[in-house]
């Protein structure tokens, strides 16, 4: 007896070197399911990092925002001051020069006139028989106030000024000549100049007190062309007439016509008009021009400076704060070197590539028909890119509404999906979006518990005032949770409850919380559409008999009607026993057998009692296909009616790929003892899809058993338990369920739901006596 107790046999095994890690990864790219997944992943993190905009940070300020640090500026900036900017433009308009047309032509036709009127005076002896427009030129009868003191009369100033003119021994003519030689000397100084009468400056703009004599003003040719630049003054003939004037100190040079010079210049300033005219088009020109040549006005803040006190809420008294911050925020970005907008993007897709593995890793384990679906991958990715980029464009200012997009987004993949699915998404996209907006903490948090709301109540909408009810839900937590987060961060607590800044921020985001449920509560039908889903809103409108395949079937099939009714009755309480969606089914069950009304008289529940078979007459396979077809005649019906497609699942896969017993055991009775003419199975069995769901999983069960108790001629407790078991071991036994998920203890809980509906259903009646005739 061996010393270590009995020696075992050696077993032979093959030994199988196992794969290293690089054959793995390279047989896997081989495959093309796991290559369009990469695929997949690759487009997921590429439009993401897109979307956040990874090359350039955020501008994180918002109106309402409250800096628990404060802020200093990161770079050395200018901000323009347009107070100051404004001011210079205006001091630049107010100084522009004021633009004069010089009419050199008028000067020839006065010195003309000036001779025409002293010969009017030398030929008249008396101030009566002198011209009247003479006389109001020469002022010979107004008063003059120093004539007036020196008792002089008009009468006499004109006595005056013709001896000045008929004096001398000399004609008359000659001297008339002189004094008009002399005033065409004196009038050559105001050839380059100009001259500007008096009562030009009572008239139009040039009439406003801000226009002081020391105002530069240019002057100009009819032509347009500059001739010089001077001051007001320069032009004006009140002040040219003094001694410190031109006209003025011209006087010693001219010893004729400065005997008469009180009548010369009241001639002038009668006579003098229309050389210079003022252009307000022109200044207006000067004046822009002026106020385009300021140069902007700027304050310099330097690196470090602080901007933002810790605890300043950003109000709207301070949104000149929010412009100093955009301009520092814009100066850092310019300061921002390639290398670190790499890093930027580096970091970006790291996180977003842990992202959509943990993304994947759920997938994987929790909804793998996903895998199998690359349009709705995509789909999710495209939903996940456009609320992170819309959220960045909406975020801003005075809109401040981040919150549809994500909430869109989430509540979108909480009714196609699931909500662990959906409580996933809006983590990640919180994440994103804060990232892409102010990066803080509070307004993650914020976000992240509206997500976490949001799935809550949508596992099945069985009305459409559940996203409205939803929405009041949001916009209240939105309201006090962004309230709330705010005044915490503020150093005076007591004030940010009232603040008015803090209030619209909270309002803003609880007012586009509810929106966005109506926004979708609206878009249902679309969702529902696109993505090929169907809600319980959706199914409780196609539970309504008067739809008109149910009206056409009750019309065509009484039997299958009837049939189909039941079946719903029994396998919604089956369904709702396992978890499963038993509206859902009840829906299936009543257009699970449209297809017999093509031909209602090939099925036994609507043949009359007594009626001939039309199957006596066909051989075994020709009752059987047309027992099949009843299957694709109700997908086509289905389709051209616009069911959705989980309906017409539940009439593809009621059958599964069962076998038409009856007329299978018929064909292969009528089989030939030479087995020439032996039944095909495959001719004989349905073409299927098995039970995919869970729900056409027990609708199948419920079809065949509620069909088959309608045999038994006394249903009985134990007969009906004993149908059930039966049917139900045979479609186990045919591998029915094999893909739909039903577990053995599940089938046991339908077994036992159908069991009690059936009873129900066949429940025994009291056998009252014949009554008996009076």
């Amino acid at each position: 007896m061996p010393f270590f107790g009995a020696r075992r046999a050696r077993q032979t095994r093959v030994f199988r070197p196992s794969r290293s890690v690089w054959e793995k990864i390279r047989s896997s790219l081989q495959d093309y399911k796991v290559l369009t997944l990469l695929l997949v992943a690759m487009l997921a993190i590429i439009s993401l990092v897109l979307s956040v905009r990874a090359w350039s940070s955020p501008f994180p300020y918002r109106e309402g925002q409250v800096s628990s640090a404060g802020i200093q500026a990161r770079v050395d900036f200018q901000i323009e001051d347009l107070l100051a900017t404004r001011q210079a433009k205006s001091e630049a308009e107010e100084n522009a020069r004021l633009v004069f047309v010089q009419d050199n032509t008028v000067l020839d036709n006065i010195a003309a006139k000036f001779k025409s009127d002293l010969s009017a005076i030398a030929n008249e002896k008396s101030l009566s028989k002198l011209p009247k427009e003479v006389v109001d030129a020469f002022q010979l009868k107004t008063e003059i106030p120093s004539d007036v003191e020196k008792g002089t009369s008009p009468s006499t100033r004109f006595d005056q000024v013709r001896l000045a003119i008929t004096h001398s021994e000399t004609p008359v003519a000659d001297s008339v000549d002189r004094m008009a030689q002399e005033f065409s000397a004196l009038l050559s100084g105001a050839q380059a100049v100009g001259v500007l009468n008096s009562d030009a400056l009572t008239v139009g703009e040039l009439s406003k007190e801000e226009h002081q004599p020391q105002m530069p003003i240019e002057i100009v040719g009819t032509d347009g062309r500059a001739i010089s630049y001077n001051l007001l003054t320069d032009i004006i003939l009140a002040d040219q007439l003094l001694d410190t004037g031109r006209f003025g100190s011209a006087w010693l040079t001219l010893p004729n016509l400065v005997q008469i010079r009180p009548a010369v210049e009241a001639w002038l300033k009668n006579r003098m008009k229309g050389q210079m005219s003022f252009s307000s088009n022109l200044t207006e020109e000067r004046r822009r021009e002026a106020v385009n040549l300021v140069e902007p006005q700027y304050n310099s803040f330097s690196k470090g400076r602080v901007l933002v006190s810790p605890g300043t809420l950003i109000g709207k008294e301070q949104l000149e704060q929010l412009d100093v911050l955009t301009v520092e925020h814009r100066a850092h970005e310019e300061h921002t070197t390639f290398n670190g907008r790499l890093r930027r993007v580096a970091g970006a897709a790291l996180l977003i590539t842990m992202m959509v593995v943990l993304y994947g890793v759920y997938i994987c384990r929790n909804e793998r028909h996903l895998l199998q679906q690359t349009g709705q991958l995509v789909a999710l990715v495209v939903i996940c890119a456009a609320a992170v980029l819309l959220s960045g464009i909406v975020s801003r200012d005075p809109w401040r509404a981040e919150v549809i997009p994500l909430l869109a987004a989430v509540m979108t993949i909480a009714i196609v999906h699931s909500q662990l699915l959906a409580v996933l998404t809006g983590f990640c996209l919180s994440i994103l979006i804060t990232m892409s907006t102010v990066g803080q903490l509070s307004h993650f948090a914020v976000l992240m518990l509206l997500s976490f709301i949001v799935p809550i109540p949508l596992r099945s909408i069985s009305s459409r005032s559940v996203i409205i009810k939803l929405g009041f839900l949001l916009a209240a937590v939105a309201f006090l949770s962004v309230w709330g987060f705010s005044a915490m961060q503020s150093l005076d607590f007591a004030d940010a409850w009232i603040h008015p800044s803090i209030l619209i921020v909270a309002l803003k985001f609880a007012g586009w919380s509810l929106v966005c449920c109506f926004i979708v509560h609206g878009s249902l039908p679309f969702i529902e559409s696109a993505f090929g889903i169907v809600t319980d809103i959706s199914l409780l409108e196609l539970t309504d008999v008067s739809h008109e395949l149910l009206q056409e079937l009750a019309r065509r099939a009484p039997g299958t009607y009837n049939h189909s009714i039941t079946v719903a009755t029994i396998g919604e309480a089956a369904a709702d026993s396992i978890g499963a969606n038993g509206l859902l089914l009840r829906v299936g069950a009543y257009f699970h057998d449209i297809g017999k009304m093509v031909k209602p008289d090939y099925f036994i529940e609507n043949m009359a009692a007594g009626a001939e078979n039309p199957h006596d007459k066909l051989a075994p396979a020709m009752s059987a296909l047309i027992i099949i077809g009843h299957v694709k005649d109700g997908v086509e019906m289905a389709e051209q009616h616009n069911l959705p497609r989980k309906l017409i699942d539940f009439i593809e896969q009621h059958h599964g790929t069962t076998l038409v017993e009856y007329f299978f055991r018929e064909a292969t009775n009528r089989a030939d003892e030479d087995h020439r003419t032996d039944a095909d199975e495959s001719t004989f069995r349905y073409p299927g899809p098995r039970p995919q769901t869970k729900e056409t999983g027990v609708m199948m069960l419920s079809d065949a058993i509620e069909s088959a108790s309608r045999t038994l001629s006394e249903p009985t407790p134990k007969r009906i338990q004993s149908l059930v078991k039966e049917i139900t071991l045979k479609r186990v036994l045919d591998g029915q369920f094999d893909e739909c998920g039903l577990t053995m203890r599940e089938l046991r809980t339908v077994q036992e739901s159908l069991v009690k509906s059936l009873l129900a259903v066949h429940h025994g009646r009291v056998k009252y006596p014949d009554q008996k005739t009076a």
